[in-house]
């Protein structure tokens, strides 16, 4: 049986056109998570603290109001 293509969500694929990291995540088909565009947009090695700065940058249907 074939595999099923994943269905991505609208809101991520509008907020791929800002964030080359979720472009690159939908591209080659990894999980569409927050915590692995964080991961590979700061290379593994996010910042310490964690500032409402940072969180800006999140595509925003990955946002977590109550981080930063």
């Amino acid at each position: 049986m074939a595999e099923q293509p994943q269905q991505i969500d609208p809101r991520l694929l509008e907020a791929a056109r800002y964030s080359g990291t979720l472009r690159h995540m939908i591209q080659d088909g990894l999980p569409l998570t927050r915590e692995k565009w964080i991961s590979m947009n700061y290379m593994g090695q996010p910042p310490e603290p964690w500032t409402a700065e940072h969180e800006a940058e999140v595509p925003e249907p990955f946002q977590n109001p109550q981080a930063g």
